[in-house]
């Protein structure tokens, strides 16, 4: 072979080598890409299961609560209805001052 052989042989094998090069750069942005996707929907799926479990939570504190004030509002509907509190009541009108 002679020295312009030689180049010219380079110079055919270049662009195959150069689009070999993309490729490889190509599949290695890809692989990049996926781990970051993968990374990405982990931390989601651990986020919403975290809301979901503050949401649950919250709902089960709602329904205590509501539970608790439906016990204080009978309670209290029982002490303005009961004789007691009548008593007590008329008493305060008869000095002068009601509570």
């Amino acid at each position: 072979m002679t020295g312009k052989e030689s180049i010219e042989e380079e110079s055919r094998a270049t662009p195959d080598a150069r689009r070999c090069g993309e490729a490889e750069a190509e599949v290695m942005n890809l692989r990049l890409q996926l781990r970051e996707s993968l990374a990405r929907e982990a931390r989601l799926v651990e986020r919403t299961v975290h809301a979901e479990e503050v949401v649950e939570n919250a709902l089960a504190a709602e329904h205590e609560l509501r539970l608790q004030i439906g016990r204080y509002a009978d309670f209290h509907r029982a002490l303005l209805h009961s004789r007691a509190w009548r008593l007590i009541q008329f008493l305060r009108r008869l000095v002068g001052r009601e509570w």
